[in-house]
């Protein structure tokens, strides 16, 4: 990774000198920084340069949205409605067995609006499900207390459909980590 970067700066530096883009401005400047960016990301690709988080954990991601169905046309995300990582039932990184530490990526738009989207509506009925569960049980902690154990038993079985953008790129990561294909 070490090599990688250092080779990349160099090359960065050398594009930028052969380029001049030192004397270069406004829209001359903006093309060169642009074919350089160009040319950059194809050595990346190539793995010549050091590899992006989303570039490495992409086979992996798209294998896992093909597996579960989500790597096709989505209607959009009503406007106003909860969005992955607000559903109900879920318990957060600091709520059990869950995931303290982040991975920030930036997906290109092939894999973010399934990804988004396919989680929003394979989410639908459970969230609504869980929302009538609200309705009629209660929504805080004391409520839940109350509620018989057989109600408990359904909402923690619907809770469990619930899957997260989250979940997706955990599963994703761990497959890139030890490179293992997904089943």
């Amino acid at each position: 990774m070490d090599a990688q970067k250092t080779a990349e700066t160099r090359w960065q530096a050398a594009a930028e000198q052969h380029a001049g883009v030192l004397d270069l401005r406004g829209p001359a400047l903006r093309a060169a920084r642009a074919r350089i960016r160009g040319e950059r990301d194809q050595l990346r690709e190539t793995s010549t340069h050091r590899i992006t988080r989303w570039r490495a954990l992409e086979p992996a991601l798209r294998t896992e949205l093909e597996t579960r169905g989500l790597l096709r046309e989505w209607e959009p995300i009503p406007e106003g409605a909860q969005q992955a990582g607000q559903n109900l039932g879920g318990t957060g990184p600091y709520g059990g067995a869950g995931y303290t530490a982040r991975l920030c990526l930036t997906l290109p738009d092939a894999l973010a609006v399934p990804l988004l989207r396919g989680v929003y509506w394979t989410n639908v009925p459970h969230v609504q499900a869980l929302e009538a569960w609200g309705d009629r049980w209660g929504t805080d902690a004391a409520s839940r207390r109350a509620a018989p154990a057989e109600a408990l038993a359904e909402r923690a079985r619907t809770a469990a459909q619930i899957t997260t953008t989250g979940t997706i790129l955990r599963a994703a990561l761990h497959h890139t980590i030890n490179r293992t294909p997904r089943t």
